[in-house]
């Protein structure tokens, strides 16, 4: 039979390493990024984009501002080649060194290009 004295001792002992778990991770994590870019597309509509990732590296994630002024948050998944954000649902944003594309869904649930060749603007912020 256990006593109460080791019972709060165990009490005790896992509150603790609890709380330092916690506040391990409250200070460990923090998003890096967020400087405002401009690519031009090739209609000459400007998108602004603002590229974040977590400080472990463990998500990548980018802000895009529709020339109308509406503003998306995409997360980073898997590409072969560049780097391809989207929410699976309305956008998808592809990058490849400084040129991008942004697709958009159909109503019959395909994807179509809305704006191509899209050239990020040096100094444009």
């Amino acid at each position: 039979m256990i006593d109460k004295n080791t019972t709060f001792l165990f009490l005790a002992l896992i509150f603790f390493a609890l709380a330092g778990c916690v506040n391990g991770l409250k200070s460990s994590l923090n998003i890096k990024g967020g400087e405002a870019l401009t690519y031009q597309c090739e209609n000459h509509d400007r998108i602004i984009v603002r590229y974040y990732s977590l400080s472990d590296g463990s998500l990548n994630f980018v802000k895009v501002i529709m020339p109308e002024g509406k503003e998306y948050t995409l997360s980073q998944v898997l590409s072969a080649s560049g780097a391809r954000y989207t929410n699976e649902m309305e956008l998808i944003w592809w990058i490849k060194g400084d040129s991008a594309s942004l697709e958009t869904r159909e109503m019959q649930g395909g994807w179509v290009h809305k704006y191509r060749n899209c050239k990020l603007l040096p100094g444009k912020k």
